[in-house]
């Protein structure tokens, strides 16, 4: 229905907007949020499930125990584990090529 798609339109705009906040240091260029919308909704949509599915794994088994002197909580570690997937180091050229045309974030 009309409403269900203006939701959506509203939500993801959002994200286009968050998106296009992001700046790549190294070439001093901001990310295209419009470009890149649909796989940044795609990736948190599995982001949101892959957190749910953890969370109930530890509903049921309980929480397993921390690891020792790193200092993160369990869920700050999901979502560092999850953030590393997206670290890596590229050149200028290929920065600048991404940015423009690339369909995923940097």
């Amino acid at each position: 229905d009309d409403h269900t798609i203006q939701a959506f339109q509203e939500r993801a705009q959002c994200m286009i907007d968050q998106y296009s906040q992001y700046k790549l240091e190294q070439i001093n260029e901001y990310m295209n949020g419009k470009i890149t919308q649909g796989e940044n909704i795609a990736d948190n949509g599995g982001l949101k499930q892959s957190y749910r599915a953890y969370r109930k794994w530890v509903e049921k088994n309980g929480e397993e125990l921390e690891l020792p002197g790193i200092g993160l909580g369990h869920n700050q570690l999901f979502f560092l584990n999850y953030a590393q997937i997206w670290c890596g180091k590229m050149r200028d050229e290929e920065a600048w090529r991404k940015i423009r045309t690339s369909v995923h974030s940097l």
